[in-house]
């Protein structure tokens, strides 16, 4: 699922610490061994193989059919989309059909049928980009061909990975264990950056979840508009400012400001939990649980997260959390559902450790319901779950009955990295 970011990181609220770090980015995690990141300025002047055998059939290929691909091509034409060229042969007959599977990210996958073309005996599949269907540069592509002979007799081939590339500038690739980064129009040691806050962060990861990604997701990070603007075709919304989808296995983030720091170790650490989320639980509906869960993941805050909603808390405008809607993420009072959801997360694997939030997640996708699966993981009522949390915080035990609110979805203020 693609998640539309329209700049949700907003600072509404100014606080002293205007630069924490988050809970878990403290002198045990720093210890811990880091990545050594390799940067490669880009555009590459090395092609990718024009030629890729393969003599051996994988796959689903019929016995007594010989299966022969050669000159397997992968050209990228971005930002209009890219295209795979092959020879295919069955020994056999004729090749009846073929097509290309692809995918950015394990576990969607994307197809075209291919043409033949008679004057190259060459069989030619071209996805082209517009639209909402557009994707950024960098994303990986790892495709196989499939095809059937006259025959009857079906081939699968060997996968390849490619990246869809942006030659026309200049762009650096820093990858870790961790993840990938390219930036463009921006210091070098951005990336850097990223890497250092990944690795930060990645036995969080780890003990939250049970597990890493299967996959190094990516972090595409544009500084410059234009840039930004070009990949999406026809449909640029100025009031986003990313886009994380676990279908691409990235974030992609348009800088437009100079805090480099909080763009590293807060935003693209929130926007990997985000691809977290959809890998370990499924699509979560985007709500306080979801965002204050990603917001856990940070490793820097704008500012003291925990102390705004304890002064929330004493003040006596905490809202009911789990029997009610919670919190907002929109509108004048966006913060308080990243803020308060993340004091929610803390709460509970200070109290229950990060093993609660990975049964937690894990009965959830088994189809728990959220409320259910907290009861089941504290043994607790939903009633002493709330109000645990609330007295942790420093409030009444009992919420009090709020006169709601109207929402305004107006767009407020926003800090330069929104997520």
């Amino acid at each position: 699922m693609k998640r539309m970011t329209t700049s949700p990181r907003w600072v509404l609220i100014v606080l002293g610490a205007a630069l924490a770090a988050a809970v878990f980015s403290g002198a045990a995690l720093d210890a811990l061994a880091q990545s050594q990141p390799t940067q490669t300025p880009y555009p590459t002047q090395t092609p990718y193989p024009t030629s890729t055998p393969y003599p051996t059939p994988s796959g689903d290929a019929e016995p007594g059919a010989e299966w022969t691909i050669a000159d397997n091509t992968f050209t990228s034409q971005y930002p209009a989309g890219f295209r795979f060229s092959a020879q295919i042969t069955s020994s056999a007959g004729d090749v009846a059909r073929a097509r290309v599977v692809w995918s950015h990210a394990p576990g969607t996958q994307r197809s075209r049928p291919a043409q033949y073309d008679a004057e190259t005996d060459r069989w030619v599949a071209t996805w082209e980009a517009s639209g909402a269907d557009a994707v950024p540069p960098w994303l990986g592509v790892t495709y196989t061909w499939q095809a059937t002979d006259t025959a009857g007799n079906t081939f699968v081939s060997e996968p390849v990975s490619v990246e869809y590339e942006d030659t026309t500038r200049e762009w650096i690739r820093t990858e870790s264990e961790d993840i990938i980064v390219f930036t463009e129009s921006l210091p070098a040691e951005v990336g850097e950056m990223v890497v250092d806050a990944m690795a930060q962060q990645r036995e969080l990861f780890r003990q939250a979840w049970g597990s890493l990604l299967p996959y190094k997701p990516r972090a595409i990070l544009f500084g410059d508009l234009e840039a930004w603007e070009e990949w999406q075709i026809t449909v640029v919304n100025p009031r986003v400012l990313g886009t994380t989808s676990s279908d691409w296995g990235a974030t992609v983030q348009r800088v437009s400001g100079t805090d480099y720091h909080d763009l590293a170790y807060g935003t693209v650490p929130h926007e990997i939990a985000h691809i977290y989320q959809d890998e370990f639980v499924g699509f979560l509906p985007v709500s306080w649980f979801n965002e204050g869960n990603a917001t856990f993941f940070e490793a820097n805050q704008q500012y003291d997260y925990l102390a705004r909603v304890r002064e929330i808390a004493r003040s006596g405008r905490l809202p009911n959390l789990l029997e009610d809607a919670g919190p907002s993420i929109r509108g004048t009072n966006a913060r308080d559902g990243y803020d308060i959801g993340y004091t929610f997360f803390l709460w509970l694997t200070e109290t229950y450790g990060l093993e609660a939030h990975r049964e937690l997640m894990q009965l959830i996708r088994s189809g728990a319901g959220r409320n259910a699966a907290l009861e089941q993981v504290t043994g607790l009522s939903l009633r002493e779950i709330e109000s645990r949390w609330r007295v942790w915080l420093g409030a009444s035990e009992t919420a009090p009955t709020l006169v709601p609110t109207p929402t305004l979805f107006t767009f407020p203020t926003v800090t330069p990295f929104g997520r």
